[in-house]
């Protein structure tokens, strides 16, 4: 997304805005010199504005897609795709891009089918640890239900990332029960902990979730096994990374571990939460995938600003290694002015914060010296949801995987329609 004349989101400086010719399809914008939207480029961008009342002023509540743009810096906007009528004068602007990678949705439905897993509450469903398993000639894909008192975990398959079905089975992976004598898990009886991800190592499957004690904290756990990616699986009864002493960093949660080898070791990335809800990065190493070492400095990224201004979003989404530099994307999303203070003296609520309002979306995060430290990219975020879309026109959830093949190159990932339940979707860019 664009907001400000600056071209980056980081920076909270002069918002974009319609100069004249409000309330018409023909309006001339303050767009900077050398603007990179422009006649020849605008085709996957929309223009959004907000509705100016208090909690709808992000500039996604209206969309219409761009007709043209003028040299003059003059849009003619075209079809309306979301909300009603034209931006006025002196409203803010802000363009979404709605194929910021260049890949395209296969469908626009979800991949997922949930009404074929015996058992499953609701719509919901979120995923994590994504592999392809030679042995089976088939993709796996861990599930969860979520946003559901009753969680149950189960697999999927599939022979083109496209088309999913239940594992052979047809039964659940882990029902609640499994967990009740797992300390770091049975807190909530009726919930499975959350799976994040997945590695292969020494001939056995290992599983990485996160789960709630009886004091209400969230750990990360494991889960093993030596038979085959199906299972069975043998739960350890110690978890591997715990919430810190109180007033620390993640005194409160540690979740959403994302592991990946780096090279003689495994790296391992997890969102840590204090009694706050203030939530950061943390990093742990390990050798064998069951004994974990913190990072001496952690938390490795605790940046908050622009639009990871919100400190309450801070899941690690996907770690991949090249050579000596470490990719990871991270989840982050804009706060809301809150005080009943700002709200006396503005008399304005949240009005004055355009863009992506508390609407999780995902960046990058360069390390080049093993993790000590990260440089954020200077377009973040780099993958957004489609709010022109109406099957993902609320925001990110921090599932997601990065496939490469000879053919195409594919991303499967968590998207949120509003007012609705998270569904998983396919993005293809072909070679």
């Amino acid at each position: 997304m664009i907001v400000n004349t600056e071209q980056d989101n980081s920076i909270e400086g002069t918002y974009l805005k319609v100069i004249s010719g409000g309330k018409t399809e023909k309006i001339l914008a303050n767009l900077p010199e050398n603007f990179y939207i422009n006649e020849r480029n605008f085709k996957n961008w929309v223009i959004g504005w907000g509705s100016n009342v208090p909690l709808f002023d992000a500039g996604v509540e209206n969309l219409r897609r761009i007709d043209t743009i003028f040299p003059d810096n003059t849009i003619k906007l075209g079809r309306l795709v979301r909300g009603s009528g034209y931006p006025d004068n002196d409203q803010r602007l802000v363009f979404w891009n709605t194929c910021p990678t260049g890949f395209v949705k296969d469908s626009a439905l979800p991949v997922l089918d949930t009404k074929l897993f015996h058992g499953f509450h609701g719509k919901s469903a979120e995923f994590g640890g994504l592999v392809y398993v030679y042995a089976i000639n088939r993709w796996v894909m861990f599930i969860n239900e979520c946003d559901n008192d009753t969680i149950i975990t189960y697999v999927a398959m599939s022979e083109n990332l496209i088309n999913w079905r239940p594992d052979e089975s047809g039964k659940p992976l882990f029902m609640p029960s499994d967990f009740k004598n797992i300390p770091w898990a049975n807190g909530k009886p009726a919930q499975t902990p959350v799976v994040s991800d997945i590695e292969y190592f020494n001939n056995a499957w290992y599983l990485f979730l996160n789960g709630y004690d009886n004091f209400g904290k969230r750990h990360i756990g494991l889960a093993v096994s030596d038979s085959s990616i199906l299972g069975p699986y043998k739960i350890k009864e110690q978890a591997l990374i715990s919430p810190g002493k109180k007033g620390s960093w993640n005194d409160q949660s540690c979740f959403y571990a994302k592991v990946c080898r780096y090279h003689d070791k495994f790296i391992m990335f997890y969102d840590g939460r204090n009694s706050k809800g203030e939530e950061n990065i943390g990093m742990a190493y390990s050798h064998d995938l069951e004994v974990w070492t913190q990072h001496g400095a952690n938390p490795v990224i605790s940046e908050h600003q622009g639009w990871r201004s919100s400190p309450g979003v801070s899941e690690p989404a996907y770690v991949e290694v090249r050579g000596d530099s470490i990719f990871l994307l991270v989840a982050g999303a804009k706060k809301f002015k809150m005080g009943a203070w700002h709200h006396y003296i503005t008399r304005r609520m949240y009005l004055d914060k355009s863009g992506n309002v508390n609407d999780a979306q995902l960046g990058v995060y360069l390390s080049t010296d093993g993790g000590k430290s990260f440089m954020p990219h200077p377009n973040n975020p780099v993958f957004t949801n489609n709010y022109a879309d109406d099957n993902e026109n609320g925001h990110l959830g921090a599932s997601f995987s990065f496939i490469k093949s000879d053919s195409a190159d594919y991303i499967l990932y968590l998207a949120k329609k509003e007012n609705a339940g998270y569904n998983i979707f396919l993005r293809a860019l072909k070679k």
